[in-house]
């Protein structure tokens, strides 16, 4: 049996609907800064990526055809209908419902993703098998796979949003991910995983044409059950969002958006790593998404928490009322200032302190999207090196502390 080389993590049936005329698309490599106009067919893949030992040659590959030969042509047929319909009908009603019907199986296409196995391959010494063994574990367990799609379809607010200069770019990722809110950080995973409150998914149908499942406060161009034509800044924040999801690529139809995003500094960021020592010698390791937020003021507290925190509690709390002038010396009230910003801060150490009783789910939700996890076990029987240097290098920095302290 003839084995595919190039194997796609965002199939050809998606890409072809960022397609411009002259029948190619523009990738952006995120490394490089680099804008390269390509075909289809040699974008979004790599060279025997869903191959592995334990596997008959092009399982996964086989399999993935399978789900795009029933996915495809209903997902065409929705976009034709939106061409021709959405000027006349602003209600998205019918065509959501077409595409929750296929959720499971488009949450395939979310874990197959080049973000996604970049995540799974982050800091692993045998990264080409344990993409694959980490992908395997999510797509083929049906409990996860269809409770998560009830969470999507029952707990989300959904709408549909248009850019008719089609500037809507796609990530790696496939399904775009981003927080609408800060939340406290977490040991085992980010504040945009599908399932939490306030978290937002964009889902491309074409290069014009988004759907968008929501939980928690959405600008207001995206309006519930109805099809929206944004205008161009909220296309780039669109965009913004899509872009800070991309780990390796990004892909648009035309090249002006690209050229916008390639100097986002949020891109630069890797996935991060979440290890929890136990004093029973347990360890558990977790690889953590990339922290993605839509609104700015969310990224200054994820930027400055620490010294948020420290200025409510050691000048604000019990100090300054509503009607004080603002610390921060802008000679305005400080209802009128910060007490927005610290007030999110007093939400946050409430979180902290109270532990058990705040929940970061949706309410109703059947399964959170799980961290990638990479090791549970004694300390003692972890294998990976970096692990071990890096748990060594936390051993070495405590030891200096202690003797710092002890001088």
């Amino acid at each position: 049996m003839n084995i595919t080389k190039k194997q796609h993590y965002v199939s050809q049936g998606i890409l072809k609907n960022f397609l411009n005329e002259q029948g190619k698309v523009f990738e952006l490599l995120i490394e490089k800064k680099l804008i390269i106009p390509k075909r289809i067919q040699d974008t979004m893949e790599q060279n025997y990526v869903y191959e592995h030992p334990a596997l008959e040659t092009n399982t996964l590959e086989r399999k993935f055809g399978e789900i795009e030969s029933l996915i495809f042509p209903q997902i065409d047929k929705i976009i034709a209908e939106l061409e021709q319909g959405y000027k006349n009908d602003m209600s998205a009603f019918k065509y959501i419902r077409q595409i929750k019907k296929m959720i499971p199986l488009l949450l395939v296409f979310y874990f197959r993703s080049g973000a996604l196995l970049h995540e799974y391959e982050f800091s692993s010494d045998n990264y080409k098998l344990d993409r694959v063994e980490r992908m395997i574990a999510n797509i083929f367990s049906s409990s996860y796979i269809n409770g998560l799609s009830q969470t999507v379809c029952n707990c989300y607010d959904t709408a549909i949003i248009v850019d008719e200069s089609e500037q809507f770019l796609i990530s790696d990722q496939y399904m775009s991910t981003v927080a609408l809110k800060y939340k406290s950080r977490f040991a085992n995973a980010s504040n945009r995983q599908i399932g939490m409150k306030e978290t937002m998914i964009l889902l491309p149908l074409s290069a014009k044409f988004y759907v968008v499942f929501y939980n928690g406060h959405i600008p207001p161009y995206i309006v519930k059950d109805k099809i929206s034509i944004l205008k161009p800044e909220e296309v780039q924040w669109i965009n913004d969002v899509i872009i800070r999801n991309s780990y390796v690529e990004c892909v648009g139809k035309y090249k002006q958006e690209l050229e916008r995003v390639k100097e986002d500094e949020i891109i630069s960021f890797e996935p991060g790593k979440c290890l929890l020592r136990y004093s029973d010698g347990t360890l558990k390791d977790h690889i953590i998404k990339r922290e993605v937020f839509f609104y700015e003021e969310d990224w200054d507290l994820s930027r400055n928490s620490y010294t948020y925190m420290t200025e409510y509690l050691g000048k604000i709390k019990g100090k300054v009322g509503r009607n004080s002038l603002c610390i921060c010396g802008s000679g305005r009230k400080y209802k009128h200032c910060c007490m927005h910003k610290y007030g999110l801060i007093k939400d946050i150490l409430f979180a902290i302190q109270n532990e058990g009783s705040v929940y970061y789910h949706i309410p109703g939700a059947i399964e959170v999207e799980a961290a990638i996890e990479e090791f549970s076990g004694k300390e003692t029987e972890l294998t990976n090196r970096q692990d071990k240097e890096i748990l060594m290098k936390i051993d070495e920095l405590m030891k200096t502390q202690e003797k710092e302290q002890m001088k």
